[in-house]
């Protein structure tokens, strides 16, 4: 019995992924689901030019899954968009782990999301996951702007986590560091 305990524990070990991205008016990093793990948000390092900029860390609630093959450009075809409104940030994830962002501008029909920006090409079986209001940490006209903690914001178990600073002509997320558990 005690083997199993241990093995147990031996599995539940937290994995740290560390990113970073720049950009001129925003950059953002997304951190990938992984079915029976939570990602709790341990640090994050950004710089921005903009002195009203903010950390903007979201995780993602329910999904709804892709119904249909889509070509790369603004439609995600779904069996039903339920829970899901114009203004919308979102994620949406492929079966193959790729990972894109963006704002739902319309509802084609009762089964057709539209994005305000071209995303890649979507088969059935894809996720989108609706954003939460997650957590905003200031960041102004820093360099290197630094938070560490061992929950500056945890996501919803088997959802994926955004985090995006903007900028007027230079932002970056210099560090942001995930831990898988």
């Amino acid at each position: 019995m005690a083997a199993t305990g241990l093995s147990a524990l031996a599995q539940q070990l937290p994995v740290f992924v560390t990113q970073s991205a720049s950009g001129t008016t925003t950059s953002f990093v997304s951190f990938a689901t992984s079915p029976m793990q939570q990602i709790r948000m341990v640090g994050a390092i950004a710089s921005s030019d903009l002195s009203s900029a903010n950390i903007l860390i979201r995780g993602g609630t329910t999904p709804v899954t892709c119904a249909y093959t889509n070509p790369a450009g603004t439609s995600f075809g779904v069996a039903a968009t339920n829970g899901f409104y114009v203004g919308d940030f979102v994620v949406i994830e492929k079966v193959s782990g790729a990972i894109t962002n963006g704002q739902i501008t319309a509802f084609g029909a009762a089964t057709n999301i539209v994005l305000g920006q071209n995303v890649f090409a979507t088969v059935p079986g894809d996720q989108m996951y609706r954003l939460d209001t997650g957590v905003k940490l200031w960041c102004g006209v820093q360099t290197n702007r630094n938070y560490q903690g061992d929950a500056l914001y945890v996501g919803q178990r088997g959802r994926p986590v955004h985090v995006i600073v903007n900028g007027t002509s230079a932002c970056s997320l210099d560090s942001i560091t995930g831990r898988y558990e």
